[in-house]
């Protein structure tokens, strides 16, 4: 497989659209404009920590002293525990933090830049393929995505009705599982490369 569906496929998982989805889709709307400026600023931050991310791996790497192994094997275990809410609870986060969106100044940073778009699992991707796969192409590929999961997430509304919530909440674990599997390969990867 070549790196740019595969890149798609882990970003795609580490940043779990329709987990972070299903978390908005569970607190109160926001009013239309206050929501997409708050989705626009924190897709902006999201899309500039990944960009660092993925183009800094490398003094990154040296600053720590650790290798490219090392590594995949430590995004690995993030990456697993990345994927345990999204596949217990069909979310990104609980509604108690997505209720904070709408609660002041920090709305940006927290959480939605981080942890619901620039998620802990899609920093720690951008820094082992950045390694992997270039850093221009996991850039790209990183902010595409984020870009992908604003519009999205500012769409409109999220589905209320049950059915709605219930396929929304079945992709939700299903990208979980995804990423779960993602995970389980890069420590396997990084153990034999050690």
């Amino acid at each position: 497989m070549s790196e740019l569906p595969l890149l798609l496929i882990v970003f795609w998982a580490a940043l779990n659209p329709p987990a972070s989805a299903a978390s908005l889709a569970s607190v109160e709307p926001l009013a239309e404009g206050r929501r997409d400026g708050l989705l626009a600023a924190a897709g902006g931050l999201a899309a500039v920590l990944l960009l660092l991310t993925a183009v800094l791996h490398g003094p990154l790497l040296d600053l720590l002293d650790v290798s490219a192994a090392s590594v995949d094997i430590a995004a690995g275990i993030v990456m697993v525990a990345g994927a345990a809410r999204p596949l217990l609870r069909g979310r990104a986060i609980e509604e108690a933090i997505a209720g904070a969106a709408g609660d002041g100044g920090r709305t940006v940073l927290a959480p939605l830049a981080v942890p619901l778009l620039a998620t802990p699992a899609a920093l720690v991707a951008a820094v082992s393929w950045g390694e992997r796969a270039g850093e221009a192409q996991t850039a790209v590929v990183a902010v595409a995505l984020v870009a992908l999961t604003v519009l999205w997430l500012a769409r409109g509304p999220q589905p209320r009705s049950r059915a709605g919530r219930a396929a929304l909440d079945a992709l939700a674990r299903l990208t979980g599982a995804l990423l779960a599997v993602l995970a389980v390969g890069l420590v396997v990867h990084g153990i034999l490369a050690v």
